[in-house]
């Protein structure tokens, strides 16, 4: 049964969501050649979260805003 991680911003709308996990599903549902109904779909979301905890490019996110 895969399971899919998706992490981001919070603030997309239930049927942006219900859009996503559905298009999302069905694509790792081909990849493995099973039926949707096997996966599932886990969106996290992070409001705020300290600017020193994120690298981006090899970079610390804080020292990339300064």
């Amino acid at each position: 049964m895969p399971v899919i991680t998706i992490a981001g911003n919070p603030g997309i709308s239930k049927e942006k969501k219900e859009k996503m996990i559905k298009e999302v599903s069905q694509i790792v549902a081909d990849a493995y050649d099973l039926p949707i109904s096997t996966t599932t779909v886990l969106i996290q979301a992070y409001p705020r979260y300290p600017r020193d905890d994120i690298g981006v490019g090899g970079e610390i996110l804080s020292n990339i805003d300064e």
